[in-house]
């Protein structure tokens, strides 16, 4: 039985209306008689929807939306604003504040029931597509961090083993060989673990001050050297076309943490999926107070449907082109973006390129 909290200081609309017609509908209704009350009930029954009058003595219905929205354990329950006033300054006030809805008074029962029928219903395809994201992410993480971890785990424990019983007879170049191979795993290992945590740190919503409040004073050498880098991990520094049209310097509103993340990660997945030999063109100029950059690679593309997906843990086609990874890195660098509101694009053809472009907004 879903349970619904009324908040209206009027008592006849509270318990002989609103309550009547709710429970006549199924319903298990809470009410409060002012805004303070029912901030505590709200904040201890955690109801599955509110409904609440904004002009209330002790403390109006802003200040009630406002404090719920302070708190995690309320901040999702839908939240229906009930008054009479028709302004709509009022009512734009009302939804800026984050209300889901408006009931003016006065109605009649069937507005009531369809707004909270509404709301639910909304509330719980919500759940019920976080659930399925959530399933997906999870089967996923089965499927591939195992995998992930095992591979890079196993060279290091079979170079190691190798190096500790046959260390008194293995040539110098056996040994170098050997440590080589140990290094590359270890370096690719750290890269999994790193780009898993900032994964979860990115999901867990970080506050707008750890991902807006740096800036970043970048130059056309610092993105050059942090895309040659990338290139020399695969061999392939001569595949590099780079085109530069930007200031000596220009200020990012995004950390350098961030900034190189972005940059890596786009760079290694034009590596990944394009064969050595190929060209891959990177563009960087300055438009509308932006810094606009195109990476393109001439590999295997993706389909529409497969841009749509780019998430975590997402391979593409493991089966045709062996890939190392676990996904993280365009949806890394796609999340990063975002979080800075910037642009995120990525336009293919199958078996022709990619292009990805990104909008990074400059600071005053």
């Amino acid at each position: 039985m879903k349970r619904i909290l009324v908040i209206e200081d009027d008592v006849s609309l509270r318990e002989f209306m609103i309550k009547y017609f709710l429970e006549k509908e199924g319903y298990q209704v809470i009410t409060a008689e002012n805004g303070e009350v029912g901030l505590a009930k709200a904040t201890q029954e955690l109801p599955d929807l509110i409904i609440c009058d904004i002009m209330m003595p002790k403390m109006n219905g802003y200040e009630v939306i406002q404090a719920l929205h302070e708190n995690p354990a309320t901040a999702s329950i839908p939240f229906i604003f009930l008054t009479a006033m028709s302004d709509r300054a009022n009512i734009r006030d009302g939804m800026n504040l984050g209300a889901d809805d408006f009931l003016t008074k006065p109605f009649v029962s069937q507005e009531l029931i369809s707004a909270v029928n509404k709301r639910l219903e909304k509330k719980a395809h919500t759940e019920s597509r976080a659930n399925e994201k959530l399933k997906t992410l999870r089967d996923k993480i089965t499927s591939v961090l195992p995998h992930e971890f095992r591979t890079p785990l196993s060279t290091i424990l079979s170079a190691s083993n190798i190096l500790l019983d046959e260390l008194d007879t293995i040539s110098k170049d056996e040994l170098r060989e050997m440590l080589e191979y140990i290094n590359a795993s270890a370096k690719r290992l750290n890269h999994l673990i790193e780009n898993y945590l900032m994964y979860i740190s990115l999901e867990n919503n970080i506050p707008e001050n750890e991902t807006q409040g740096d800036t970043t004073l970048c130059t056309a050498e610092h993105i050059y050297d942090q895309i040659i880098n990338q290139l020399r991990k695969y061999n392939r520094t001569q595949d590099l076309v780079w085109k530069a049209e930007i200031p000596s310097s220009i200020p990012i509103k995004m950390s350098e943490q961030y900034f190189n993340k972005v940059v890596h990660e786009i760079t290694d997945n034009c590596c990944k999926f394009s064969d050595a030999g190929t060209p891959i063109t990177v563009s960087a100029k300055i438009d509308n107070k932006h810094l606009c950059m195109e990476f393109t690679d001439h590999g295997i593309g993706m389909t529409k449907e497969q841009i749509q997906q780019i998430g975590a843990f997402m391979q593409f086609n493991r089966e045709v082109r062996e890939q190392q990874g676990s996904g993280f890195g365009l949806t890394l660098a796609k999340r990063i973006v975002e979080l800075h509101n910037a642009t995120f694009q990525i336009e293919s053809i199958v078996g022709t390129q990619t292009t990805v472009r990104i909008a990074l907004p400059l600071a005053s």
